[in-house]
């Protein structure tokens, strides 16, 4: 992963969650408010103040990830894909439940200053849709995040949606003075559609193969003209021969292995991972290089291998190491070549390595322009980069 890459790609990532734990707390301080939860040392004032900077700030945060999704070279988004619904070649039902959400949480925002001209009345009806904004961006953040199948990922999700439920069911429960009055059905309904919102978190987002479901059943969600061709260059439909051609997202799960350092320092490192999902198969990555001092453990990588096998074993692509990064979490890009075909694979491996070298994450390909044969395309040699052994 080149460093650009990283910067987008962390930037997005970052900025997503950050908005969203940001919308969370919005959401609790509104209807905390509307509950008029107050007291003598937290006077009501404080909490009106606070929620109006929180909703801004939320948007500031939300503003970096569409524009770090936007810039991503990895995912090459147009920019009406990241402003208009419905067109992304990513997942467009979900991106644009995100892209909704934005649009009406801009308008929540804006009716604050413009209630002094449309009355309190509608300004109150303009409020009472950030439930709605939040329902959006939580499917949203659920059905298109990389990070969602991640422990830390439906803990923050978790604790956000039963924060909020909980609130909320106070809230409609409990007659607010002097002249509020309980709704129990619609807290039941409510309580009906989180409990089915968990049974599709649990039956779709955390299931592997995902990726198929979520882009229609259309692979990867490569844009249509890259898709066509690799099928016309192959004469043969994604998934017969080749069931990578149209590209996927797939958990992977494997090991890794140490060998050296010989006499010369000379040590390498192979990841042998299974890919489960839509296009099920296997990933060897093999890295070669030094180590930079005897006895350390940080090793220069000078060579590199990547070999994509169907569940035969039949190697179908290969090529080399073009962006890698092993901080906490292992970032493994590659491209490879598909033999005669006229398409080629930029693949993304991402995944975390436990103490007893048992390797776990995910793995995404993108139908790339080949240049032909088992080589990557050009420029794909990376220069040496180090890898804490």
């Amino acid at each position: 992963m080149s460093a650009w890459e990283a910067i987008t790609w962390d930037a997005t990532r970052a900025g997503g969650f950050t908005a969203y734990a940001l919308l969370t707390l919005s959401v609790v301080l509104g209807l905390m408010l509307s509950a008029q939860v107050q007291s003598p040392r937290w006077p009501r004032v404080i909490n009106d103040q606070l929620h109006t900077f929180v909703t801004l700030v939320a948007l500031v945060f939300t503003g970096i990830h569409v524009f770090g999704a936007w810039i991503d070279p990895f995912m090459r988004f147009d920019w009406t894909e990241v402003f208009v619904p419905f067109v992304s070649h990513y997942r467009p039902l979900w991106m644009a439940l995100g892209i909704v959400g934005t649009y009406l949480g801009i308008a929540i925002g804006l009716s604050t200053w413009l209630r002094p001209y449309i009355g309190y009345s509608w300004w109150r009806r303009l409020h009472e849709l950030t439930l709605v904004v939040y329902g959006l961006v939580t499917a949203h953040g659920l059905a298109t995040g990389s990070d969602t199948r991640t422990v830390w990922g439906v803990a923050i999700y978790g604790v956000s949606v039963l924060v909020v439920g909980m609130l909320l069911a106070v809230r409609l429960l409990v007659p607010v003075a002097p002249r509020g009055r309980a709704h129990p059905a619609l807290a039941g309904l409510l309580g009906l559609v989180t409990l089915a919102g968990v049974a599709w978190t649990v039956s779709g987002p955390l299931q592997p193969g995902w990726n198929t479901v979520a882009n229609n059943g259309q692979g990867s969600g490569a844009r249509g003209d890259v898709g066509t061709a690799g099928q016309a260059a192959t004469g043969q439909a994604p998934g017969a021969r080749d069931p990578f051609a149209a590209g996927f997202s797939d958990a992977a799960r494997g090991t890794l292995a140490h060998t050296g350092p010989d006499a010369n320092g000379n040590v390498t490192l192979e990841l042998k991972l299974t890919l489960t999902g839509q296009a099920p198969g296997t990933l060897d990555i093999r890295l070669a290089g030094q180590q930079y001092e005897p006895g350390g453990g940080d090793v220069s990588v000078t060579t590199t291998a990547v070999t994509l096998a169907s569940t035969t074993g039949a190697p179908l692509y290969r090529g080399q190491v073009t962006r890698l990064s092993t901080r906490d979490t292992w970032h493994v890009g590659a491209l490879l070549g598909g033999s005669g075909a006229a398409t080629g694979l930029d693949v993304r491996a991402d995944f975390v390595v436990d103490g007893g070298d048992q390797v776990s994450g995910q793995v995404t390909a993108v139908p790339v322009t080949n240049n032909g044969g088992h080589q990557a395309p050009a420029g794909a040699t990376p220069s040496p980069v180090g890898v804490s052994e």
